[in-house]
């Protein structure tokens, strides 16, 4: 290799070699600068400036700030959203949901959707009242609304305000929230007690006179339709019914009316008169109205 030559690959060679240096410089300064800005937004730039609350006012806007805990100053990206949602929704019972949104000017914005009382557990001496989801509302209170169903659960393992109920029965509030949402969900009316004890088979009350056996509450909404249509046909046809109508078989009720023991019946006949009533109980299938 001639002189020449050699002189040309040493300086190809170095221009290599401060090419790589500018890159590695490049990197290593981009990565600080990238370092600083995000230590500075999160030490001096998006501060919380101002937290406002919206939507259903069931708490005043003081008491939903103290119950979020967030104060004035926090960086806003580092305010753990999905925690404060829950402290808020179980400090305060009466919020069903808070959803949290942050904007760049510095202001959170907290929106309050309410709960609502929707069943109720009667516990001999006070009621503890729910909301569709399970959610418990107040526990001790001495008398519910006219619109509160009154709810069967069996054993109740914990009742905090604030926290959704825990019940013994498996499913039982799961059962609950799905078959008390097909009946806002169809505008179902004249419902006076729900029964979630037995998971294939909850069970409600129309009109206080009415046991509905519904089957499985997955399979509720679907059949609620036909319920309606089967209950209007009943309360035309006789209005004082009072039984049972078994709709666990889809499209299908059986009507079983019961029956009252005459007052003159003798006491020492227990058997006959249960024999007596199981055979006076009339099973008949009931047609939706088209």
């Amino acid at each position: 290799m001639s002189n020449d030559e050699r002189r040309r690959a040493r300086a190809l060679a170095a221009r290599r070699r401060r090419r790589r240096r500018r890159i590695i410089i490049g990197v290593v300064l981009s990565v600080i600068l990238l370092a600083v800005g995000i230590a500075l937004c999160l030490t001096v730039f998006f501060k919380i400036s101002a937290v406002e609350v919206t939507g259903d006012e069931v708490y005043n806007a003081d008491q939903v700030v103290e119950a979020s805990g967030i104060t004035l100053g926090e960086n806003l990206f580092l305010l753990p959203v999905n925690d404060i949602e829950t402290q808020i929704e179980t400090t305060l019972p009466y919020v069903e949901t808070a959803e949290i949104s942050r904007s760049l000017s510095g202001t959170v914005t907290v929106h309050i959707t309410a709960a609502k009382a929707a069943a109720t557990i009667d516990n001999g001496d006070s009621y503890t009242l729910l909301s569709a989801s399970g959610k418990v509302l107040e526990d001790g209170v001495m008398s519910v609304g006219e619109d509160v169903l009154l709810l069967d659960t069996g054993d109740v393992l914990s009742c905090v305000p604030g926290e959704i109920i825990e019940l013994a029965a498996e499913d039982a509030v799961t059962d609950m929230a799905t078959a008390l949402k097909a009946f806002a969900d169809a505008s179902f009316t004249g419902l006076t007690r729900l029964d979630v004890r037995e998971h294939t088979n909850i069970k409600a009350v129309y009109q206080g006179r009415i046991t509905l056996e519904l089957g499985m509450a997955s399979t509720i909404a679907d059949k609620l339709d036909f319920v309606l249509a089967t209950l209007s046909r009943s309360d035309q046809n006789n209005p004082e019914f009072r039984g049972t109508i078994d709709f666990t078989i889809e499209n299908r009720a059986y009507q079983n009316a019961e029956t009252e023991i005459p007052a003159t019946q003798p006491a020492s006949q227990p058997e006959s008169t249960t024999e007596s009533q199981t055979a006076s109980q009339a099973e008949t299938t009931t047609a939706a109205a088209a």
